[in-house]
């Protein structure tokens, strides 16, 4: 009886030992699910806008190679955006003109005082060949 026992422990251990964080498939498939999670949030944002003071913004941004439309908002956001997800505070000011976009952005805690809490970033062919840096982010991501 004991051996039969010992069998099953030994089972249970196998069927254990690939579980264990840092050395498995289980733990690898976590951290590639988890990343591709983040990238997602990353290119993501989708939810509702509320201000103070009556606000109008219609932009689209096309995959980073420029945007259509413009606005400025000031207020908070509920759904995914900024990389999160959650409702919390939002500041867009954005103009597109499919060529050429420029977005100021703040997500979360910023001042808009202090240009360094802010993401400022120029997208588009015309940001690519006529402006210096265009392709780094300006500001917190």
């Amino acid at each position: 009886m004991r051996r039969k026992s010992a069998r099953s422990g030994l089972l249970a251990l196998a069927l254990c030992l690939p579980t264990f964080q840092g050395c498995t498939v289980l733990y690898k498939c976590y951290l590639y699910t988890n990343d591709r999670v983040h990238d997602t949030l990353d290119m993501l944002d989708f939810g509702v806008t509320v201000s103070r003071r009556l606000s109008v913004s219609a932009y689209a941004c096309l995959l980073g190679l420029g945007g259509v439309g413009g606005g400025t908002m000031d207020g908070y956001f509920a759904g995914v955006g900024g990389s999160r997800v959650g409702v919390f505070r939002h500041y867009n000011s954005t103009i597109g003109v499919v060529l050429y976009s420029y977005e100021v952005l703040g997500w979360g805690e910023f001042d808009l005082k202090d240009r360094d809490t802010l993401t400022r970033r120029h997208r588009g062919p015309v940001a690519w060949l006529f402006i210096k840096d265009s392709g780094a982010c300006k500001g917190p991501t």
